[in-house]
């Protein structure tokens, strides 16, 4: 039952925005980094660039609450949002408070696009080039540090 009331109080913060006691008791949760999954990011030379740990957000709810309430991420981690479909996507950092970079990812599993260093509370829409049905958010400066170029491969799998 706690879990339902939760539940709707984040939706509820996320649609109708909070008051300040729910938004304190939103900050007060555990926001500790779920390894879900792992992925691997490889270059078109067939080289590893990085391997990851990630969050999954495949819900209405986890992809609505993404990153929001983080602190942090480590060079290994990531958050990846799964879509059912291939189409245009934006994100934008209106609720987010650490800066990211945004990869943009085709259901065929390449990087379609990406933004480096996206500013926290900034709520210019961040739009893929072409169609994602996948977003993988990391720790601002990791696309440079990676040298992920647009074209090279995602692999992921969800950990049993």
């Amino acid at each position: 039952m706690r879990k339902l009331f939760l539940g709707t109080l984040i939706l509820t913060c996320l649609l109708h925005g909070c008051k300040p006691d729910q938004e304190a008791e939103m900050r007060a949760r555990d926001w500790s980094f779920k390894n879900e999954a792992q992925a691997v990011l490889i270059n078109k030379e067939n080289d590893t660039l990085q391997q990851l740990k990630l969050e999954l957000a495949d819900t209405d709810y986890t992809i609505q609450l993404g990153m929001m309430y983080r602190e942090q991420l480590t060079e290994d981690q990531g958050m990846l949002f799964v879509f059912n479909d291939a189409r245009p996507r934006f994100f934008y950092m209106k609720n987010t408070d650490v800066p990211l970079d945004i990869i943009y990812i085709t259901a065929d599993n390449r990087i379609d696009s990406y933004y480096t260093n996206a500013v926290p509370k900034d709520e210019t829409l961040l739009k893929s080039k072409g169609e994602a049905q996948y977003v993988l958010e990391v720790k601002a400066g990791m696309v440079k540090k990676w040298n992920l170029k647009e074209g090279d491969l995602f692999k992921w799998q969800e950990i049993n």
